[in-house]
């Protein structure tokens, strides 16, 4: 891609030397491959990997110094209206995979004649022979927006209408270099009611080019399939600058931009008049919108940039950010993920002013570091905890599948009953508990480690099972001991509504109010469905989110006074979580309560019918002073009182 920087600085008041901007472009991913004076002009040339093809036009070049040096792009004026007359020109899309959206514009009483010097110098500057002011007018769209167009001679195109279809085998079309070509089913064409007049996306034909003679035209813009337009070039082996910007994805609303601006500069420099538009989109309009999360930003950066810095990166680049929502310009349609976000964080924000730090004790700077550094711990951890390691396949049916979230399906699936992605450990977990009691164990703890996978989506999970032996609790006190063994903050259990879960008896696992997985009882209908008539307990963990919440391992004095350990039994409905209780106990308390620990759960003829016996141990200390027996009795009756306002508790005796 060429860059001449007399063109660049229409659309950006950059200042910096031909070599200096050559090296920021570069750092930030759009690698600087020459520097050529030209006359009084100097060219930059850019090595493209195939995922920018935002940056194949002067604009998309212009955006990026625009953000790398925050100062304000200055857009073309384009007029935005377009006149919809019906009935001049038809529009037909067989294909619509393969053209998915396709606009036609009309200008009739046109003056084909040589283009004015400015246009000639432009194209030369780009390597592009000047033909007319017509054909130079789209070639230079091409170059200034990435937007690939045609015109057409309107009234060489038979009965006015355009058919967007596959070729007919053997078909024949003599391509604008003059070359006859043949055409097989594999190729996508422009044809008019009786034979080709282009190949999609490639070259237009000889049939229908716009000659001296030429009165009026039809002005196309489109957006044809990537792979499709690969295809088709590497089948002729014909390679072109068109060609070239559909394969790495041309922007599905530059389309109506890039028309536009053609139809206004075909109207100063060859006159004419537009009398028709059509625009035929099946593309969907819904935008992309991904979560993006500052310390997110800022944990896998090792920077401390504020919200407002990450903002205007974003806002620089054509990013839209309302919020934490951050929505994806359709012009990058590569960007799917928080991670992706990061990457266009980084690189503009300058890789040179990201800190090089050696990490602290065991802490990885980078999830992947993580996984790998803590994996064989975690192991060792769930061992010690009774639990036994499962190894499952990564793919299962779409029925187990369905119930757990997003799937995505298997082309080509190894058997029925491995046509989908899993999205989840748990069906698999489902499956090894079917396996150990068809083998007459009664009682299974298991855990595995594996990836899961959603739309646009792959991530480590940690997932583990209790049945047989101890219930939701035991499993809550498996990933406390987890949490306190990996220096992770103490988990917080959130209510929430899971198709999978018993109502009430699970929801989201909260570190730091950040969720990282979910933790319950499985709902008795999904173990049905399953052919499992017991039980069981399931935890799910996003592994990296999880590993993200470490912190450093910090060490304080032994206490100097001692601790009062005092007892409460209380009787609650079932609606009410542990979690709830030792929240309320704390803010209850205040400073002198040091620590609670739930140790009973008790269910019988002594509790009412939906209410659940609960006990807790509450050790009371103070930092400066022994406490008093009679200090410490007001404060346990004030934590009594306050548990049967506010949570409907009555206490046990």
């Amino acid at each position: 891609m060429k860059v001449p920087l007399s063109w660049l600085r229409e659309y950006i008041d950059v200042k910096l030397s031909p070599q200096e901007l050559a090296h920021r472009l570069t750092m930030a991913g759009a690698e600087v491959s020459h520097i050529q004076k030209s006359g009084n002009d100097t060219i930059l040339e850019l090595d493209l990997t195939t995922n920018r093809g935002d940056c194949a036009s002067i604009l998309g070049v212009a955006r990026e110094v625009s953000a790398l040096i925050n100062r304000p792009l200055k857009l073309p004026k384009i007029n935005e209206e377009d006149k919809k007359k019906k009935g001049i020109i038809k529009v037909e899309i067989k294909d619509r995979k393969g053209c998915p959206r396709y606009t036609g514009r009309v200008i009739k009483n046109v003056r084909v004649k040589p283009s004015p010097l400015w246009l000639k110098e432009r194209l030369k500057s780009m390597g592009i022979k000047p033909i007319n002011n017509v054909v130079d007018i789209t070639n230079y769209l091409l170059f200034e927006t990435g937007q690939p167009l045609h015109a057409f001679d309107l009234d060489k195109i038979k009965e006015k209408k355009i058919v967007v279809r596959r070729a007919k085998e053997r078909e024949r079309i003599t391509t604008l270099d003059g070359r006859k070509r043949i055409l097989d089913k594999s190729i996508l064409i422009i044809a008019d009611d009786k034979r080709p007049i282009a190949l999609a996306g490639i070259m237009g034909g000889e049939n229908t080019q716009v000659t001296k003679k030429t009165k009026n035209i039809l002005l196309e813009s489109a957006y044809f399939d990537p792979i499709v337009v690969r295809k088709g070039a590497k089948k002729i082996n014909l390679f072109t600058e068109s060609s070239y910007r559909f394969e790495r994805d041309v922007d599905p609303e530059g389309v109506l931009t890039a028309s536009r601006r053609a139809r206004d500069l075909i109207l100063e420099l060859a006159g004419g008049e537009e009398i028709a538009f059509v625009d035929r989109n099946f593309l969907p309009r819904k935008p992309k919108r991904i979560t993006l999360r500052r310390e997110r930003v800022n944990a896998l950066l090792g920077t401390r940039l504020s919200w407002k810095q990450i903002k205007g990166i974003l806002k620089r680049l054509g990013f839209k950010v309302k919020g934490k929502l951050v929505e994806v310009p359709s012009y990058r349609r590569e960007i799917t993920r928080e991670i992706d976000l990061i990457e266009e964080i980084a690189r503009i924000y300058g890789y040179h002013k990201i800190p090089s730090l050696l990490p602290e004790g065991e802490i990885a700077s980078h999830p992947q570091e993580l996984l790998e550094t803590l994996v064989p711990r975690i192991r060792e951890i769930l061992v010690a905890c009774g639990l036994r390691e499962v190894i499952n396949y990564g793919f299962i049916s779409l029925d187990e599948g369905k119930r757990m979230g997003e799937i995505i399906k298997l082309t080509n699936p190894l058997t029925e009953r491995q046509n989908v992605m899993r999205p989840s450990l748990i069906p698999g977990l489902l499956k090894n508990l079917i396996h150990n009691l068809n083998q007459g164990n009664s009682i299974v703890k298991v855990f595995e480690l594996g990836r899961v996978f959603a739309p646009g989506k792959e991530q480590m999970a940690l997932g583990a099972l209790l049945s047989g032996e101890g219930d939701i609790y035991d499993l809550k006190g498996i990933l406390e001991a987890l949490c306190e063994e990996l220096t992770i903050a103490s988990p917080r259990f959130d209510s929430a509504s899971l198709p999978f879960l018993l109502s009430g008896r699970g929801g989201e696992v909260l570190i730091a109010h950040r969720k990282v997985g979910l933790l319950g009882e499985m709902n008795l209908k999904v173990l049905s469905c399953f052919g499992i008539e017991r039980r069981a307990f399931v935890f799910e963990l996003d592994l990296e989110e999880f590993l993200l919440m470490r912190r450093e391992k910090r060490f304080r004095k032994l206490p100097k006074y001692p601790a009062i350990v005092r007892d409460i039994a209380l009787s609650l409905p079932e609606k009410i979580t542990s979690e709830e209780i030792v929240q309320t106990i704390y803010s209850l308390g205040g400073e002198l309560v040091e620590k609670v620990e739930f140790f009973d759960l008790y269910r019988g003829t002594q509790i009412p019918s939906g209410h659940k016996g609960l006990a807790y141990s509450i050790s009371y200390r103070a930092k400066n002073r022994t406490l008093k027996d009679e200090e410490i009795k007001k404060l346990h009756q004030r934590i009594s009182l306050g548990l049967e306002k506010r949570l409907e508790a009555r206490i046990r005796k």
